[in-house]
């Protein structure tokens, strides 16, 4: 029999403790509890998926569980499916570089569905959400990159899914049981998580949006199964799952950060990072490095610009969308995103509407823009996410900018007032200032002395209606 790392994990995973660790941890964890609930409430609003989040949340049946948006609860896999959905939609989502993919995404609407169908405590709830992400990190980075045309979308994400679920089903167990469904939780969770086409989103097609939801329901099957006895075969991560998804899979990885005693030695938390930019990772840099030209420069004149050369790493103009028909292939096309940003300023979440992307100025400005691939860059990558933007006007003359690591990462990671930013502008895009308040106040109960209604309060303000916001264009 193969040894398996998911039976580490799945005891590090059992032992998850949020209230014990270090400040730094709970602050980490906040920043990523508030602005995924403050992305997946924004994109819940988004007009190309709220036919399908109704439809689908309507035919789910009787729960516990709440989505956003909708005044009546549903059963967890349901909330889960839809309020995942919301997530990628406006690519606001979180992000871990060493696994390449988005962790919270996944293990955040599966705890919180969980607990309250379970009836959870906060603290647990908490814990469950460690567990998930701690998981899933080490998995995503273990493997390496995913294979040609494969995207991370519910990969690796769906066994944290699964993980987070098994925590909270395993309430009442002691240590050793708890960790046993954790550890057939993973298995059956990398036999049956998804393996979803890379090239969908920079296409534009909309069941792009299924990937992060079917990956969350998918956890929570695999988890409610391995409760009811379905369990996977032995060594399914190093047998199939990383083999299958890894581009380099390296098993040894998944071990990284579990001490000697069995539990967490290092949370994986602390290196990951928010998105500042409403656009694909791999595009961020060149915002940034524009930002930077706009600072220098002050407001840029469209007319004045002869060429722009952006020069980035091969594996970033894999994502690139040429010619994108939609707000979401928009979000992957270095061209469209470059413009929309001289044209009009900071790219807002909300600023790919069809009117701006057909406007005469940005469709003249994408012309001149001109993608290349630096070698230097190439070798910097994934350690760095490098970027350089050459602004050359017709006057001859030639700014450039450059950017090793993208606002939001590493050591240019977002503060807490940037955060806290960041997830106001999205939250007052569809809520109240009084629901805003509702939700800062929620969040920020988990540093200290977390409120044990945190669940139920929680749910009970994500089925606050919604203020659609029709401007934004499918």
């Amino acid at each position: 029999m193969v040894q398996s790392a998911a039976t580490a994990l799945a005891q590090a995973a059992a032992s998850s403790n949020f209230g014990t660790t270090d400040s730094s941890v709970r602050a980490a964890y906040r920043n990523f509890i508030l602005d995924t609930l403050a992305v997946m409430v924004a994109g819940a609003a988004h007009p190309s998926i709220s036919a399908a989040r109704a439809a689908l949340f309507q035919t789910g049946g009787s729960g516990k569980s709440s989505a956003v948006g909708f005044s009546s609860s549903g059963p967890a896999g349901t909330a889960a499916l839809v309020n995942g959905m919301a997530l990628t939609v406006l690519q606001l989502q979180d992000g871990h570089r060493r696994a390449r993919g988005h962790p919270m995404s996944h293990v955040l609407p599966s705890a919180l569905a969980i607990s309250e169908e379970t009836g959870a405590s906060a603290s647990s709830f908490l814990n469950a959400i460690i567990a998930g992400y701690e998981v899933s990190a080490r998995i995503g980075s273990a493997l390496g990159g995913m294979q040609p045309l494969l995207h991370d979308t519910g990969t690796f994400g769906c066994i944290g899914a699964a993980v987070s679920a098994a925590y909270l089903l395993g309430e009442g167990r002691d240590s050793s049981s708890r960790a046993s469904l954790i550890e057939n939780a993973i298995g059956n969770a990398a036999a049956v998580a998804l393996f979803p086409f890379r090239d969908t989103c920079m296409e534009g097609a909309s069941a792009h949006h299924l990937f992060v939801g079917l990956g969350v329901q998918n956890g929570i099957v695999a988890a409610k199964a391995a409760k009811a006895g379905l369990l996977p075969s032995n060594a399914t991560l190093e047998r199939f799952f990383g083999p299958r998804a890894g581009e380099a899979f390296v098993p040894a990885v998944m071990l990284e950060g579990i001490g000697e005693d069995g539990s967490w030695s290092h949370y994986e938390i602390t290196n990951a990072y928010l998105k500042w930019h409403p656009v694909c990772a791999h595009l961020g840099p060149m915002l940034d490095c524009i930002e930077l030209l706009r600072v220098r420069l002050g407001i840029f004149d469209p007319s004045e610009v002869a060429e722009i050369r952006v020069e980035t790493y091969a594996t970033a103009l894999q994502y690139d969308s040429s010619n994108p028909s939609s707000d979401l292939a928009a979000r992957f096309s270095f061209r469209h995103a470059a413009a929309l940003a001289i044209c009009f300023g900071p790219l807002k979440h909300d600023g790919f509407g069809q009117e701006r992307l057909e406007h005469p100025d940005v469709l003249a400005l994408v012309g001149k823009i001109k993608l290349q691939v630096d070698e230097q860059f190439d070798a910097l990558y994934p350690a760095n996410r490098p970027a350089r933007v050459r602004l050359i006007l017709i006057d001859g003359k030639t700014e450039s900018a450059e950017v090793l690591v993208p606002k939001g990462d590493g050591n240019q990671s977002l503060s807490r007032s940037d955060v806290d930013l960041k997830a106001q502008r999205l939250v007052d895009s569809v809520w109240d200032k009084s629901q805003r308040a509702q939700l800062f106040a929620l969040v920020d109960s988990v540093e200290g002395n977390v409120r044990n209604d945190l669940v139920t309060q929680l749910g009970g303000l994500l089925r606050h209606p919604l203020r659609l916001d029709a401007s934004i264009a499918e």
